[in-house]
């Protein structure tokens, strides 16, 4: 089903990330040869799950990860969970074992996850873990087969936060088969808020009524947004009330034009004045 938890994993990430590039150049008139390499900080946080209690809060389990890439691949990496360096693949072997042998550089990858990504954690917190914004909810209908009656049903939520977030489709109060709803990769907006879709393949009959259900943090209780189909009458009415409108228009609109033009070159007739008798 669509839900951003399982994307997610709960895991909020902090990162920082240093490029370099390097050129070597050659005594030929070659163009010269670019190579990228770049190193990653990141602090991965992921509550214990005993937070809730009556009692203090419990601190998060706290992942450090330092990560050494060439031309876009990982080659060697740093888990505070292992403790020491590890080669990702034959090429960061020899610096895996370098790195393990100095103490100072080994030293300082362990201790990094105290003094940076404890301290981050309290600061952000607060924005992170209490920041609480509801999710706008609509439904569109996209495209509709006349031949089979088939119909694509949007549900669009957007500008949530925090990320984990669970849409469900249902039908005349019965959830539909996972089967044929099709959801959308967690998106984010660039203002710290989330947006996705679900969609739904669906055949609606006369009386059936959809909704959408979301649940978020930002919600007390699940909020339902429904929809249901029109049948050919009120489409044909909707039509003909539309139609008849413009049509209206159009006759009004020339006489209005005519109404103004004469008002505009009516000349007025002074009237002579009135003797008074004294």
């Amino acid at each position: 089903m669509g839900s951003a938890r399982r994307a997610l994993g709960g895991f909020l990430v902090a990162g920082m990330m240093g490029m370099v590039v390097l050129t070597a150049e050659s005594a030929a008139e070659e163009p010269p040869a670019h190579f990228l390499y770049q190193e990653t900080s990141e602090c991965y946080f992921q509550s214990n799950g005993s937070e809730a209690g009556s009692g203090p809060p419990s601190p998060p389990r706290v992942r450090y990860l330092e990560r050494h890439f060439y031309d876009r691949q990982e080659f060697v990496r740093f888990d505070s969970d292992r403790g020491e360096y590890e080669a990702v693949t034959t090429l960061g072997e020899p610096d895996a074992q370098y790195f393990n042998s100095q103490k100072e550089i080994l030293e300082a990858a362990r201790s990094t996850v105290d003094y940076f990504c404890r301290p981050n954690y309290e600061m952000d917190k607060p924005f992170a873990r209490e920041r609480r914004v509801q999710p706008k909810v609509k439904i569109a209908p996209s495209s509709y087969d006349s031949s089979s009656h088939h119909t694509l049903l949007i549900c669009n939520v957007d500008g949530f936060w925090p990320s984990q977030i669970e849409i469900k489709w249902f039908r005349n109060g019965k959830e539909e088969d996972e089967s044929r709803v099709f959801t959308t990769d967690l998106i984010r907006n660039g203002d710290w808020t989330f947006q996705m879709a679900v969609m739904l393949e669906a055949q609606p009959e006369r009386g059936d009524v959809y909704a959408c259900q979301v649940e978020h943090a930002s919600f007390p209780e699940p909020v339902t947004v429904q929809w249901a189909p029109q049948s050919e009458s009120a489409r044909s009415k909707m039509w003909t009330g539309v139609a008849g409108i413009v049509l209206g228009l159009v006759f009004l609109a020339p006489g209005l034009v005519l109404y103004l033009k004469n008002k505009k070159g009516q000349r007025v007739i002074p009237q002579p004045p009135v003797a008074l008798l004294h």
